[in-house]
């Protein structure tokens, strides 16, 4: 039987920069762009593009993808809407989504070999972005919220590269239900032990969930 592989649509960079929307100034490299040439993937990420802070960056969000799927959700909602890095992603990718997606998953793109580490954290960047004041509540009642992979082998990556799964992490905990846990259900105990079993959950995330806020 196959692996599983998963088309990327598309592979984004971005540069930081001083980004005015209406009333808010910030630094941001969310405005991404296609990359058009192989580009070196390290445990940080691509070596083309930047974070401005490091709630975005760091090994255990490395990159950041956002399902293709839900673009048709926001077309009508979002002012400005783009069909590149809609959400500052890194990888728009087809077939992948918060519900099959489990954390722990490992994949092979290009030479790299990456692996599911937590869900995104929708933040306030996207609301100014946008201009849409409720956006972060959208995001998370949708749970449309994409996900971070770190990255277990170094290399390069191209345009063409899809991901194929290479092994589903044993416990399938999908980050679906990690958001769930996050944001409706944290007293639930049995979800959330579940949630905190698995080995490859970022550091980071798992003390959030055991009581620090997000």
């Amino acid at each position: 039987m196959k692996n599983p592989v998963y088309k990327v649509i598309s592979l984004n960079a971005g540069k930081i920069e001083t980004l005015t929307y209406g009333k808010q100034t910030i630094e941001s490299a969310i405005r991404k762009q296609p990359v058009g040439e192989p580009v070196y993937l390290s445990r940080m990420g691509l070596v083309c593009d930047e974070q401005a802070t490091e709630v975005h960056g760091g090994a255990d969000k490395a990159l950041c993808l956002y399902p293709y799927e839900h673009y048709s959700y926001w077309r009508d909602i979002l002012p400005d809407f783009s069909e590149t890095a809609l959400f500052g992603e890194n990888l728009t990718v087809e077939g992948l989504t918060e519900k099959n997606a489990h954390i722990g998953d490992t994949f092979s793109f290009g030479e790299t070999i990456i692996q599911i580490s937590e869900p995104r954290n929708p933040c306030y960047k996207l609301a100014a972005k946008y201009d849409v004041p409720d956006m972060v509540i959208k995001v998370r009642d949708t749970g449309y919220t994409g996900f971070y992979f770190r990255v277990l082998q170094e290399g390069t990556v191209k345009p063409g590269d899809n991901l194929v799964l290479i092994e589903q992490h044993p416990h399938q905990v999908s980050v679906d239900l990690v958001n769930d846990v996050t944001f409706f259900d944290r007293k639930n105990k049995e979800k959330l032990e579940k949630v905190l079993q698995v080995d490859a959950l970022s550091e980071n995330y798992r003390n959030s969930l055991k009581g620090h806020d997000l």
